[in-house]
Formats: structure tokens, C-alpha cells, sequence
């Protein structure tokens, strides 16, 4: 589903993007550290942290937003995470204090603007597309992320793809 969603983010190389300097930006050390470490690690795909069944969408109107209505109910919503390198620091007791010393980098999880969040509609067989289109436009009154349809019967993967909805057809 995420390779649907997002192909550029699946097998494929650390992009400078994903390495995180933090405190050690400026550190020249550090930097060739972080780049050794991208060419031995291998990046791992990016991953579902949470995965709700039966999502309760919902939209909020009014003053302030303070009237809630229930849209609907989305068979599956992933949300997703990606990895980065970020810096790991060791805590040694000194006699002036603690101080975090520099150690290397690591492979971490994050989510941000980057990781989608994906509403999953799932159909063991398609309604008629005026139905199915009537839901997901609901959907979307409350859910502002991607939407993909998986159904065995691929006949509206055309019109889907027309109105901004992922089609994976599985199954038969």
C-alpha cells in the first residue's frame, strides 16, 4: 500500500534529507561519519507505525469547530513512518558535570509531512462507481491524506485514477 502510495520512497538509497546532523551539523567528522554510515547501512522502507480498522472519520463545523458529525468509517487507516540516521550521544559524568559526548549514528523511525498518512477502502466486490465515488468524497470532507481502493475487480482503476484515488487491485 505504500509502495502505491509513495514509489519514490521504497527501494531506494539514503537521500541527504534523511540524515539528520543535529547538534553536529557544522562537525566535518560527523558529517563523514553520517555518509559512511548511509553507504553501509541499507535504508529500510518506510513502515506502518499505527494501523486503525475501522477508522471513525469525522468533520467539525460551526463556531470554533464544535459540532462534530461522524462521516464515515474507512476499513483500514495507516499511518506511516520513514527512516532517518540521526546521531546517538553517550552521558559521561565529568568534574564539571554531565556532558553528552558524540558516539556515531544510528538508524531511527520519524513521521513528518513526509510519512502519509493512507485511508485504505477495502471492496470484496465494487458497488456501482456513482456509489463508491459518493463515499470517497465523503471520506474526503474529513480526510485530507491519500485514499486507495483494493478490490479484486479492477473496472473503475481508470476513473480512480482520474479523481486522485490509488487502485490495488488483490485478490481472484
Amino acid at each position: 500500500i505504500v509502495r502505491a502510495v509513495s514509489p519514490g520512497s521504497v527501494d531506494r538509497p539514503w537521500t541527504k534529507d534523511e540524515i539528520f546532523l543535529g547538534r553536529e551539523f557544522n562537525n566535518q567528522n560527523a558529517i563523514a561519519l553520517a555518509k559512511k554510515f548511509a553507504e553501509t547501512t541499507p535504508r529500510p522502507n518506510p513502515r506502518a507505525f499505527k494501523k486503525s480498522i475501522e477508522h471513525v472519520l469525522r468533520s467539525f463545523t460551526g463556531y470554533q469547530d464544535k459540532f462534530e458529525r461522524i462521516v464515515g468509517y474507512a476499513d483500514l487507516l495507516l499511518q506511516t513512518e520513514r527512516p532517518e540516521i540521526t546521531p546517538q550521544y553517550e552521558t559521561t559524568t565529568t568534574t564539571t558535570g554531565e556532558e553528552q559526548l558524540f558516539v556515531g549514528f544510528a538508524q531511527s523511525w520519524t513521521r513528518d509531512r513526509d510519512s502519509p498518512t493512507i485511508l485504505v477502502e477495502v471492496k470484496s466486490s465494487l458497488p456501482t462507481l456513482g456509489e463508491l465515488m459518493r463515499q470517497i468524497q465523503l471520506y474526503r470532507t474529513a480526510f485530507g491524506g491519500s485514499i486507495v481502493v483494493i478490490s479484486p475487480d479492477d473496472t473503475y482503476e481508470s476513473v480512480l485514477k482520474d479523481q486522485g484515488v490509488i487502485f490495488v487491485k488483490f485478490g481472484k
